[in-house]
């Protein structure tokens, strides 16, 4: 399985080039939000579980409509900065784009930005939302990807055993402006602090698109360590090559221990030039689909609990957004 070039592997950070002139009056500023214009109230969206490959889960899907289009499948991505289509999708969605952009991620691809009038996820609607378009599929088996930080307006609550994603709105006293104001911006991943075996610090993604998980070639240390020969993992920014790795990998955070169970050794050099972080690690679907993610891009923390640890919260009354051990984003 693993000599084959189906793997998803989609930590996406996105690097827009600048608009022409000609388009700098017709389009958003390339610094723009999308908006929401559905009311400001909880929501829970379903999720669908995505099989790139037969009986093999690697993420989840959401359904979503782009400027009223056919049904799109989407795969839910942490690690993505932007909506990301490929060219065929967009021509039913009448999107145009022109304006050069570079997909960032294990490797680089080019995509053109364009901008979306309505973007419509169940319930949920938003509008001016930037998109990228590729050439070509972003993901064999699914239209594209949906980044999670298109959310941000509201704290998440990510079900990955019961396959639901929970919008909850801030408290009013929190937020006396309009919802849409503050939050880190679309492009941040969520980098986490941990510790790679018990001796190499620095920061893992968590990458809800991610085939499996990954550590940095550069701390893998000796390839004696790996278990067969390069194979080639393929992503939304392109292909790259790694190493199934034979030893345990045991990320800590926050006093949390996360062992996956398949593991790649990847050169993630450009990860951490893009995020400006040392990147050492990547916590992909398989990883964390035992777990509740709670998330909340405006304080920059997340947490990561099993559903009876969060149950056993829930009916002790002692839920909030603060407890228990959130985890700073970056």
């Amino acid at each position: 399985m693993w000599r084959r070039a189906a793997a998803a592997f989609l930590v996406t950070c996105l690097t827009v080039g600048g608009l022409r002139a000609s388009e700098a009056s017709s389009t958003p500023s390339p610094d723009s939000r999308p908006e929401l214009v559905s009311p400001y109230l909880q929501y829970e969206l379903r999720l669908r579980p995505f099989y790139p490959i037969p009986s093999r889960p690697a993420g989840v899907l959401l359904h979503g409509r782009i400027n009223g289009g056919p049904p799109l499948r989407l795969v839910l991505d942490s690690g993505a900065g932007f909506i990301v289509i490929g060219a065929k999708a967009a021509r039913s969605a009448g999107i145009s784009a022109s304006s050069e952009m570079e997909l960032v991620g294990l490797g680089s691809r080019p995509a053109k930005v364009g901008w979306a009038e309505t973007v419509e996820i169940g319930p949920v609607r938003f509008r001016n939302c930037r998109v990228a378009v590729v050439e070509g599929n972003v993901i064999e088996g699914a239209d594209g990807v949906i980044p999670l930080s298109l959310f941000s307006d509201f704290l998440l609550r990510l079900n990955l055993p019961k396959k639901s994603l929970g919008l909850i709105p801030y408290p009013r006293e929190q937020d006396a402006a309009s919802p849409s104001s503050g939050g880190v911006t679309q492009r941040d991943l969520l980098l986490v602090a941990a510790v790679l075996n018990g001796k190499q610090s620095g920061h893992v993604v968590l990458d809800t698109a991610a085939f499996c998980s990954a550590i940095s070639r550069e701390v893998a240390g000796s390839p004696r360590g790996y278990l067969a020969p390069e194979i080639r993992i393929g992503a939304g920014t392109g292909a790259a090559t790694g190493q199934l790795v034979s030893f345990a990998v045991h990320f800590q955070i926050a006093g949390q221990e996360l062992i996956p169970n398949e593991v790649v050794a990847l050169d993630l050099s450009n990860l951490s030039r893009h995020s400006g972080m040392h990147v050492v690690g990547v916590l992909g679907f398989p990883a964390l689909r035992p777990y509740v993610l709670t998330i909340s891009y405006r304080k920059a923390l997340v947490k990561i609990e099993s559903p009876q640890r969060l149950s056993m919260r829930e009916e002790d009354g002692s839920h909030n957004a603060k407890s228990p051990a959130p985890l700073a984003l970056r």
